[in-house]
C-alpha cells in the first residue's frame, strides 16, 4: 500500500467550540467507553478501550482495526463507519445488535468523525462506540450531546492538547516508528521517502515537542499512548 505524501507544515484550523465552551474532542472523550484514532490505512494510532489492559492495547497499536479487534485480514465489508469517513469526508454512524455473554440483547452504536489536517484533508478518523440499549439514550440523548461535532482538527487529538504547534499526520507516523526503535534508513524504507526527508521530520518533531533527541521523543510518545 502506498503512503500519502508528507503533509505540508501549515496551521490547523482552530477547533470549533460547542455549547458550554466544550470542544468536539472533549465531548467525544467524555462519552463512549471505546474510542480509537485510526489513520488512512485503518491502523490504530491511539486507543481508549477499558475492556483491554494496557499491555493488550500496546500489542495491537499500529495494527489495522479489523485485524486487532476481529482477527480479519481484510477490512470489514459492512457496518464499518470508518472507511466512508476517509472516502466521503463526513461523519458516519452504524448500529449493531448482538447477544452478550449474559444472554441479554444489546444495541451499540459506532460513530466515526473525520480529523482534518491544515489543508482540510481527512488525515485520521475518530471512532467512538457506546451502548444505546437504554431507550432514553437511544432516543436522542447522544444526538443532543454530539450535536455540532462533525469535524475535528489534527490539533484536537488527545496527544496534541499541550502542543502550541501540533504534529502533522506524517510527523506522527515518523515519531511512532522512531519510538518503536526504527532508524532513519528503516523509516525511509518503510514509508517510501528519502532519509533526508526523515531527518527533516525528526527535526520538526524535536522542535515541536521541545526535546533534544530520539530517546526523549520516544518517552513522550509512550506517555501519550502512541506506542
Amino acid at each position: 500500500m502506498s503512503c500519502p505524501p508528507p503533509a505540508a507544515r501549515v496551521a490547523s484550523p482552530p477547533p470549533a467550540k460547542l455549547a458550554g465552551g466544550l470542544r468536539g474532542w472533549q465531548v467525544l472523550f467524555s462519552l463512549g467507553d471505546s474510542l480509537a484514532v485510526l489513520d488512512r490505512g485503518l491502523r490504530l494510532v491511539w486507543l481508549k478501550e477499558p475492556l483491554l489492559g494496557g499491555r493488550a492495547v500496546g500489542r495491537i497499536m499500529g495494527q489495522p482495526c479489523h485485524l486487532a479487534f476481529f482477527g480479519r485480514k481484510r477490512p470489514c465489508a459492512r457496518d464499518c463507519p470508518v472507511r466512508p469517513v476517509f472516502s466521503q469526508g463526513r461523519p458516519q454512524a452504524v448500529q449493531r445488535h448482538f447477544q452478550g455473554p449474559d444472554g441479554r440483547e444489546h444495541w451499540r452504536e459506532a460513530r466515526a468523525y473525520p480529523v482534518l489536517d491544515g489543508q482540510g484533508q481527512v488525515a485520521f478518523a475518530v471512532r467512538i462506540s457506546f451502548d444505546i440499549t437504554a431507550p432514553a439514550r437511544a432516543r436522542g440523548e447522544l444526538d443532543l450531546a454530539l450535536q455540532g461535532v462533525e469535524r475535528l482538527g489534527v490539533s484536537e487529538l488527545p496527544f496534541q492538547a499541550n502542543l502550541p504547534d501540533p504534529l502533522s499526520p506524517r510527523e506522527i507516523e515518523v515519531l511512532r516508528l522512531a519510538a518503536l526503535g526504527l532508524s532513519n534508513p528503516g523509516i525511509a524504507r518503510l514509508l517510501g521517502i528519502s532519509i533526508n526527508t526523515v531527518k527533516r521530520h525528526m527535526a520538526h518533531i524535536f522542535d515541536k515537542l521541545l526535546v533534544d533527541d530520539r530517546s526523549q521523543a520516544a518517552v513522550w510518545a509512550a506517555r501519550q499512548g502512541l506506542v
